[in-house]
C-alpha cells in the first residue's frame, strides 16, 4: 500500500475536528430550543453535558478499540453516530421530546464525538513523532474552531429551516464531511521507534497510577471553569455585560477562536519548553484571570478579554495533554492512557456547569479560581513524582 502524504492526513483529522466541534456551539441552541419548546437552559445542558460526557467514556473505554480496528473503521463509526444523533435531535424536536433530545443529541452524537476526537489525534501524531505537541494542537485546534463555524451557521439555519432544519442541515453537512475525512486516515507505514522508556502497564494499573491520577485531575480541574463559560457563553454575555443577542453571537464565535489558538499555540510552546512548564504557566494564568472577572465584570471589554484568555488556557490543556501523557506513559500505551484521562473531560462538563449554576452572582468565578490554585500544587505533585524516576 501507498504511503499517504502526511499533511494531507493532518488536513483531513482538522475536518473532523471541525465538524465534532460544533458541540461547543450549543450556547447558541439555548434560545431557540426556549423559544420552540419551551425547554428551560437547564433543562437543555443536560443535553450538552451528557454529549460531552459520551465524549469522555467513548474516548476511555473504545480508544483501544478505535486503535485496533484503524483510523478509517474508526472515523466511519464516529461519523454515523455523529450524523444520526444530529438528525435524532431534529427528530426530538419535531415531536418536542426531551427524552429523545437527550439520547440523540447526548448520548448518540456524544459516542460519535468521542470517537471523531481520539481518532485524528492519535493518528496525526504518528506521522509527526518529533513535533507531538504541535501535531496534537493543530489538530485540536480544529475543533475549537468547529464552535467558530457552528456559532455563525446555527442562527441563520435556524431563521430559514426551523429547528429541527437546522439540526437535520447540520447532520447531513457535518457527515459528509467527516466520511471524506474518515476515508483518507491511515496509520503510516513505517512506524518511528519510541523515544520514550515503554512502561508495560494493565489497564487497572494505569488508572491506579499516581502520574495518572495527577494528569486526570489537572484536567478535570482546568476544565471546569472553561467548559462552564462555553455552556453558558452567550447567556453570560448578555446578562452579565449586557451584550444583544448580535454581539452574544460574536462573543461566542471569539471564544471559539481564542479555544482554538490557545491550542496551537501553547501546544506550539510546549515542544520548547516541556509539557509540564507550559500547564503550570497557563493554569496559573487562568487563575489569576478567573480572580479578576468579579472586578472587572461591569466593564465589556475587561469582562471578554479575561473570558478569551481564560479559553486561551482551557484548550492549551486538551492540546498539550497528548504529549504529556505520551511522555509519560510511552507510545505505546499513549492511545489507551489519553482516553482514559480524557474522562475528566466528562466528569468536568458535568461539575462545570453544576458549580456556574449554584449562584446567579459574578463571584461564583472565584470558585473557579480556587480549583486552579489546586491544580498548581497538584502539578507540584505530579513533578515530583516525575523526579522519583530520573
Amino acid at each position: 500500500m501507498m504511503s499517504k502524504n502526511k499533511y494531507l492526513i493532518v488536513l483531513a483529522g482538522m475536518i473532523m475536528q471541525l465538524s465534532i466541534g460544533s458541540i461547543y456551539a450549543y450556547s447558541k441552541w439555548i434560545e431557540p430550543l426556549s423559544k420552540e419548546l419551551n425547554w428551560d437552559a437547564h433543562d437543555t445542558k443536560t443535553g450538552f453535558s451528557l454529549a460531552i460526557c459520551f465524549l469522555g467514556l467513548t474516548a476511555a473505554f473504545m480508544g483501544k478499540f478505535a486503535q485496533k480496528v484503524g483510523p478509517t473503521k474508526a472515523g466511519l463509526i464516529a461519523t454515523l453516530f455523529l450524523t444520526i444523533g444530529l438528525l435524532g435531535s431534529a427528530l426530538a424536536v419535531k415531536m418536542g421530546s426531551i427524552y429523545l433530545f437527550y439520547l440523540t443529541f447526548g448520548v448518540l452524537q456524544g459516542i460519535g464525538l468521542g470517537f471523531g476526537y481520539i481518532v485524528p489525534v492519535y493518528t496525526v501524531v504518528k506521522w509527526f513523532p518529533d513535533r507531538p505537541g504541535t501535531a496534537s494542537g493543530i489538530i485540536i485546534m480544529s475543533f475549537a474552531l468547529g464552535s467558530l463555524l457552528a456559532s455563525f451557521l446555527i442562527g441563520p439555519l435556524y431563521t430559514s429551516m426551523g429547528l429541527s432544519g437546522a439540526f437535520s442541515t447540520l447532520g447531513i453537512g457535518y457527515g459528509i464531511c467527516m466520511l471524506l475525512s474518515a476515508l483518507y486516515l491511515s496509520d503510516p507505514i513505517i512506524t518511528t521507534k519510541n523515544q520514550y522508556a515503554h512502561i508495560d502497564l494493565t489497564p487497572k494499573q494505569i488508572i491506579t497510577d499516581k502520574r495518572f491520577i495527577a494528569l486526570w485531575l489537572l484536567l478535570f480541574l482546568n476544565v471546569c471553569g472553561g467548559i462552564a463559560i462555553i455552556s453558558k457563553a452567550a447567556i453570560l454575555g448578555e446578562e452579565v455585560v449586557g451584550m444583544s443577542s448580535t454581539q452574544a453571537t460574536m462573543f461566542v464565535a471569539i471564544i471559539g477562536l481564542f479555544n482554538g489558538l490557545g491550542r496551537l499555540f501553547w501546544s506550539s510552546i510546549s515542544d520548547k519548553i516541556g509539557c509540564w512548564r507550559t500547564f503550570m504557566i497557563f493554569v496559573g494564568i487562568n487563575a489569576a484571570c478567573f480572580a479578576l472577572i468579579p472586578t472587572f465584570s461591569t466593564n465589556r471589554i475587561s469582562f471578554q478579554a479575561l473570558t478569551f484568555i481564560i479559553i486561551a488556557g482551557y484548550g492549551a490543556g486538551f492540546a498539550t495533554m497528548p504529549s504529556f501523557v505520551k511522555n509519560i506513559f510511552g507510545t505505546e500505551k499513549y492511545g489507551q492512557v489519553l482516553g482514559y484521562t480524557l474522562t475528566a473531560w466528562s466528569a468536568a462538563a458535568f461539575v462545570g456547569p453544576l458549580l456556574l449554576g449554584l449562584s446567579t452572582e459574578i463571584t461564583i468565578f472565584y470558585l473557579f479560581a480556587i480549583l486552579l490554585v489546586i491544580a498548581l500544587f497538584v502539578g507540584l505533585w505530579l513533578k515530583s513524582l516525575l523526579l522519583k524516576l530520573t
